[in-house]
């Protein structure tokens, strides 16, 4: 405002120092003074040309109404939350719902998942637009919701009522399971409110027909409980199954937490034991690629201390003889580390890691660097396809010199330079197939992830098939990872797992009642997600021809209840501004103007040139 102000000031002493002094009109010179400074001032105005900030009116609301699961559930206030949300918005505001998967708003809710309320912020929330949120609270990304943010939105919360619950929050059970032998499942259930759980029961089914039911006999007390039951033998056959597990009580007020739903594959083919003496990242990251890839069952024990082994799925304390017993009855048997009493005696195929940390064992540590050999192993094949060039180095080579029988798949030089030492054997004696791995540090490739993992796996694959002598037994290499079961509300996630990935993905799906064709495109990482209805389906990809089942429950952790995350408040909502300048506003040209014409006005009647 300064500069203005001076401008003005000159303004006006040019224009007395014009008819005062030089045209000497006295006091009759003032009306041209002050024309002249008049137009000066405003045209200095539109030269410099300030900038000022003017208020705006105000905004019409706009309410975010939680449509998720939660608000339809036992114990929600729907109806409430939406007249509240009415009244906010009034005749002229908007009410949109948020909400992964929610459709778009009308009046009747269609909550599909979780309360994630931060996309919707960054999207309506803007200067000068107050912005409500009506939610029960349980907001399940409120921790990733920026504090700038949540500032600027007022928050009204309808909490829920406790009600009696008990929820079936999670069933655990190994990804494969043999045929004719029983198997075990680990159930988590979470009791809420006044409820009795002492008539509470499990019931598993495969459609319609019934394989078990149990009493669970959980304490009267609230709390989370951990039940173990087990299928009896043969209950189910060779193959793919969805099973559902329901919990049955009286007095549960909330029926959308009581059910989930499992694909269990069933072998007829023998088990793998993985055996780590010492516990290490080796032995751990063999046992959870395994389990991930495998088609049989694979079931993992670790040596903590000198007298006590781990189941490492459970981190239950398992027996010695029970570890040796099931060793003995495996089809395929891995050693990483020591190779104790728990494995002689078995007539199964043998894959040893001995470079642990057994002291006994002398380990070359260094960078070495992999080279497979091509055309003397029954592993060539499979090994080729890896790119061997652009893998990191192994950390250490226990050395070891091939026997008369066995045949070299892998070799290993330190830096790429010196002698080559094998790093990979194998033998086939007597019909009993042995493989032994003298390196260590693999288990970095599966942790860097990419296509290192993708080597690691391969190279595992590569083994196990020989090993048990037929790719079905051991570990598919399937190019397309699809998840088997997924909560409601939750995405299918499709991912390509082998090289040279295609632009989409297309699957043939049959559902319940219909079948269909989706095709979805990838995105950077590989992947495509997929929303389905509840149900269980069977997919095929006509590309690879690959098939699998897939479980979408009616379960969802919105129907259980939650801690609130969110708390009632009354945003700072920013005035609506809006900033303007003197060009932008035209009556300083008219006073221009309209100043110098009436100066050369007054001027001609006067007679001055």
């Amino acid at each position: 405002m300064l500069i203005p102000v001076l401008a003005a000031v000159a303004s006006i002493a040019v224009g007395l120092f014009v008819y005062l002094s030089r045209e000497r009109l006295g006091v009759s010179g003032l009306a041209l003074a002050g024309l002249r400074a008049t137009g000066l001032t405003a045209l200095a105005v539109l030269i410099l040309n300030p900038s000022r900030v003017v208020p705006l009116p105000a905004a019409a609301p706009t309410v975010l109404l939680d449509g998720s699961l939660s608000m339809m559930s036992a114990g929600s206030h729907w109806r409430a939350a939406l007249d509240t949300a009415r009244a906010i918005a009034g005749r002229k505001g908007t009410i949109l719902q948020f909400g992964a998967g929610t459709a778009p708003f009308d009046t009747l809710a269609r909550g599909f998942g979780k309360s994630e309320m931060r996309g919707a912020l960054a999207a309506v929330v803007e200067p000068g637009s107050p912005v409500t949120v009506v939610t029960d609270g349980e907001i399940s990304d409120a921790a990733a919701i920026p504090r700038s943010l949540l500032a600027r939105v007022s928050v009204v919360t309808l909490p829920r009522d406790t009600f009696p619950n008990l929820a079936l929050e999670d069933v655990s059970f190994a990804s494969a399971a043999r045929e004719r032998d029983s198997v075990r499942f680990e159930l988590t259930i979470l009791a809420q409110g006044p409820v009795d759980p002492a008539g509470a029961r499990i019931e598993i089914l495969e459609g319609s027909r019934r394989l078990l039911t149990r009493r669970l006999g959980l304490p009267a007390q609230p709390g989370r409980f951990k039940r173990e039951i087990w299928l009896p033998p043969e209950s189910l056959h060779e193959g793919d199954h969805v099973l559902s597990f329901a919990l049955r009580a009286p007095g549960d007020s909330e029926p959308g937490d009581d059910v989930r739903m499992r694909v269990v594959h069933v072998t007829s083919q023998p088990g793998i034991v993985v055996v780590v003496d010492p516990a290490g990242w080796e032995g751990r990251f063999l046992v959870s690629e395994l389990r991930r890839m495998a088609r049989s069952p694979v079931q993992g024990f670790a040596k903590v201390q000198p007298d006590r082994w781990i189941d490492l799925e459970t981190q239950a304390q398992v027996p010695e003889n029970k570890v040796r017993d099931i060793a003995r009855s495996a089809g395929l048997v891995v050693v990483r580390g020591s190779e104790s009493d728990i494995v002689p005696g078995s007539r199964a195929a043998t894959w040893l890691w001995p470079a642990g940390s057994d002291r006994r064992v002398e380990l070359f540590e260094g960078d070495w660097y992999l080279t497979p050999k091509l055309g003397s192993s029954p592993l060539a094949g499979r090994l080729a396809r890896i790119a061997w060039d652009s893998l990191p180095p192994l950390t250490g080579v226990v050395p070891l010199v091939p026997g008369t029988v066995e045949w070299v798949a892998l070799t290993a030089r330190e830096g790429r330079r010196g002698a080559e030492r094998p790093v990979l054997l194998g033998s086939d004696t007597a019909g009993v197939r042995r493989l032994v791995t003298a390196a260590s540090g693999l288990w970095r490739w599966s942790f860097r992830g990419g296509s290192t993992r993708e080597a690691y796996r391969a190279l595992l694959a590569a083994g196990v098939n020989w090993l048990m002598r037929t790719d079905e037994a051991g570990l598919g290499e399937r190019k397309l990872l699809v998840s088997n079961t997924v909560p409601f509300g939750a995405p299918v996630v499709l991912r390509w797992s082998g090289s040279s990935a295609p632009d989409s993905i297309t699957l043939r799906i049959t559902g319940p009642d219909s079948s269909f064709s989706i095709t979805r495109t990838l995105g950077p990482r590989g992947e495509a997600r997929v929303l389905l209805p509840p149900g269980g389906y069977r997919w095929r990809n006509p590309e690879t021809d690959e098939t699998g089942l897939v479980a979408v429950e009616s379960y969802s952790p919105e129907y259980t209840l939650q801690p609130a995350t969110l708390r009632a408040g009354r945003g700072n909502t920013l005035a609506p501004t809006s900033e303007t300048n003197a060009r932008q506003t035209w009556w300083w040209f008219v006073i221009v103007a309209g100043a110098f014409v009436g100066e050369w006005f007054l001027r001609q009647r006067k007679g001055l040139p």
